[in-house]
């Protein structure tokens, strides 16, 4: 009994230490300072080689980005939302456990409302517990300060009609319904900030936390500002914030790298040029249980049991299909050199009967051209017979003259 009062006592004071860190570093968050060295107790550390987590599921993406909108005058055309997208699409797959057939890209007028609600229906309904989404979105955010209702606006949409955007609570309510372990979703709009709702603070995190984070489920968002409208164009053709952010994934070496890792680099960096303050908090009431998405280094993801299995059984089914292949063009082959076989026995056939009909035609021939010659004797030996018999009837009747 005294030894677990004791680990009660332990996990009670555990449990205070923790809850009074994270109330710290929510308001350090929620105010936007960010003071050099103070965050960094909030990085994954220890992520190098020396741990190794069991990537159980498969990462997909939604990549969501709108330049054209069919319903908006000039003025509003967006210019580097769709690079923005693109850049994130191309560098989780080039360098992250991303594969391209579970990159899902919108762009433009592909990005319509129905469009955007079908894959997010689709994920809810294809995703399994074990998997991983982020959904990046580059675009038009709209918010209602006398309704407090704002949302994201697809390509076919129209500022002052509420019914044609996609409203936060449409977004809060499929990421509710994904079962996958991790979404994190990023959104790059205008008031992006009001996708986020009612959040937690960040719990602290340190290198024995790393399998933890990554076991426990979560719902987090990553926006590029606040309640106010954040510039388009801003550099190389990308927005601040998203320049950075791709420079972030880019530059990274670790083998895993988790959102409170992104954030104080990105605060410091887009704020540092800009009058916006990216933010992100794990949103509550949806399904976050105190994890984080991991980011994995595509050539430094550690198969799992499963994943082996699954190799064991692509290489047999390789090696059978290999096999089959073989069978197949053997088999060809010798199917070949039957027909080749075949078609020659015929010719010969063929060359031997036409050989036999010369043959006999060549014996009728001279046979009939015997008949003629014979004949032709015979009507000859006939014809002398009858001239000699003539000249005799002839001889025979001579009179001699009278005197």
């Amino acid at each position: 009994m005294l030894r677990a009062s004791g680990h009660t006592e332990r996990r009670t004071m555990k449990s205070i230490l923790r809850l009074l860190a994270s109330v710290v570093i929510c308001l350090l968050l929620t105010q936007g300072v960010y003071a050099g060295d103070s965050l960094r107790g909030v990085a994954v550390k220890g992520t190098g080689p020396e741990v190794d987590l069991s990537i159980e599921g498969t990462y997909w993406a939604l990549i969501i980005g709108i330049n054209k909108y069919a319903n908006l005058p000039k003025e509003h055309q967006l210019a580097a939302a769709r690079p923005d997208a693109e850049g994130v699409a191309e560098v989780l797959q080039r360098k992250y456990s991303f594969e391209k057939d579970r990159v899902i890209t919108l762009y433009d007028g592909q990005a319509s409302r129905r469009e955007i609600i079908k894959q997010l229906r689709t994920m809810a309904k294809l995703l399994k517990e074990n998997d991983n989404l982020l959904i990046y979105y580059a675009g038009h955010g709209q918010y209602d300060k006398d309704t407090q209702l704002g949302g994201w606006i697809p390509s076919d949409a129209e500022f002052d009609d509420p019914s044609s955007w996609i409203s936060n609570e449409d977004v809060r309510s499929y990421l509710k319904a994904i079962k996958a372990r991790h979404v994190f979703t990023i959104a790059d709009s205008c008031f992006s900030e009001s996708l986020m709702g009612k959040t937690r603070s960040l719990g602290p995190s340190d290198h024995f936390d790393i399998k933890e984070l990554y076991r426990e489920r979560s719902r987090w968002i990553l926006t590029s500002g606040g309640l106010y409208p954040v510039p388009d164009a801003g550099k190389e053709n990308h927005s601040i914030f998203a320049y950075h952010l791709l420079k972030i994934l880019e530059n990274n070496q670790q083998k895993y790298l988790t959102p409170d890792e992104i954030i104080p680099k990105l605060r410091t960096l887009v704020s540092n040029e800009t009058q916006q303050t990216p933010k992100s908090c794990p949103i509550s009431g949806i399904g976050d249980e105190g994890g984080q998405f991991v980011f994995v280094l595509a050539h430094a993801q550690v198969p799992t049991l499963v994943d082996r299995v699954n190799q064991d059984s692509g290489a047999r089914f390789e090696e059978e299909r290999k096999r089959l292949e073989q069978e197949k063009a053997k088999m060809a082959e010798e199917i070949k050199k039957m027909k080749e076989k075949a078609l020659l026995e015929v010719e010969q056939e063929l060359r031997s009967k036409s050989k036999q009909q010369d043959q006999e035609r060549l014996v009728k021939e001279k046979a009939q051209q015997d008949r003629i010659d014979r004949d032709r004797k015979r009507l000859e030996r006939e014809k002398r017979e009858m001239e000699k018999q003539r000249k005799e009837d002839e001889e025979g009747s001579f009179v001699p003259p009278t005197f």
